[in-house]
């Protein structure tokens, strides 16, 4: 069962997450935003930079795992509704 959950999460990011992204709202938010981060990092010191990268890779693993956990209970829902 979990091989059949993983396909179907990857399958979900990897065809279906994109396309719900293309929307007005998205590329406001997302707009300049690797721009800015650069400008952001040009200004820190070697340390600085070292710690926000080892804080931005715990919060992208973070990210992750609620990400799955949001898609499972997406299909857990949706196994639920499909029994009424």
């Amino acid at each position: 069962m979990r091989t059949l959950v993983e396909t179907l999460y990857n399958y979900a990011q990897e065809h279906r997450v994109v396309d719900r992204l293309q929307t007005r709202e998205y590329r406001q938010v997302s707009s300049g935003l690797e721009a800015d981060w650069e400008d952001f990092r040009s200004a820190l010191t070697a340390d600085q930079e070292r710690r926000l990268e080892s804080l931005l890779d715990r919060q992208f693993e973070a990210g992750i795992l609620e990400d799955r956990a949001s898609f499972l209970a997406g299909v857990s829902i949706g196994l639920e509704l499909a029994w009424l």
